[in-house]
């Protein structure tokens, strides 16, 4: 798949683009240095690398999923084929499909906010009112501060766009009870 730049707070990933803004260099080494990863372990599914790059163009592995991943949750609504899909047809040994992005994506994660109560997200009108936007809920039952609820994702002609669209449908969100 295409890199995505992730954003953390405090840990937690709250946002994703794909295909990320940065040389083509550095995503061909990036993508480089995943496939050499997936190779070595004898790999056969999906394998997602974070990693940082720092200001003297190294790059530093900082954590490996052998299994699909949040950062490759774009891949739902902005690639032919989601990361889903292709860990399945690899296990499986069916032919994988195209990991080529169709239109630059973002992804806004939900998460939780106040004390632990049920799960009642309100504002979904608004919110999903641009049909560029979609929603990811993950079927919890319970809320509390920072828990991955779900995720946005928005579709654009850039990232940039993507971003302001996801950002602007989780403004019109809130969990029921908050304060």
């Amino acid at each position: 798949f295409p890199i995505a730049r992730n954003v953390h707070d405090a840990g937690i990933l709250v946002e994703s683009v794909a295909p990320a803004p940065i040389p083509d260099d550095v995503a061909d080494r990036a993508t480089r240095v995943g496939q050499d990863l997936a190779i070595s372990m004898g790999l056969c599914g999906t394998l997602t690398a974070e990693l940082f790059w720092l200001e003297d163009g190294s790059i530093v592995v900082n954590e490996l999923a052998p299994r699909v991943h949040n950062s490759g949750h774009w891949t739902l609504d902005g690639a032919e084929t989601s990361q889903f899909e292709q860990h399945i047809r690899a296990i499986t040994g069916l032919g994988l499909g195209s990991p080529a992005a169709f239109a630059p994506t973002a992804v806004v994660n939900l998460l939780g906010t106040g004390p632990q109560r049920e799960a009642r997200l309100a504002g979904l009108g608004d919110a999903l009112s641009d049909p560029a936007v979609h929603l990811h809920l993950y079927d919890k039952r319970r809320v509390f501060e920072r828990r991955k609820m779900g995720h946005l994702s928005a579709t654009g002609p850039d990232v940039d766009v993507a971003l302001e669209r996801a950002h602007a449908a989780r403004a019109a969100l809130h969990w029921e009870g908050e304060s």
